[in-house]
């Protein structure tokens, strides 16, 4: 019996940017200004590598 494969699948991916796309709206709604910037700016660079990773696969194809 093999391990489980590390590399996550296209659904996988598609899951987690929809997680960080709630994240950033969810960032959006803090109150404290400094917060709001730090986790938005975070939730942002998330999502942007999801998209960047799914591009690539689907390019592959």
């Amino acid at each position: 019996m093999g391990a489980p494969s590390l590399v996550p699948t296209l659904d996988d991916l598609r899951s987690e940017l929809s997680l960080a796309e709630r994240d950033l709206i969810c960032a959006d709604m803090i109150d404290n200004f400094q917060r709001r910037d730090i986790e938005m700016g975070s939730a942002r660079r998330r999502r942007d590598d999801l998209k960047a990773q799914i591009a690539r696969i689907e390019e592959s194809f």
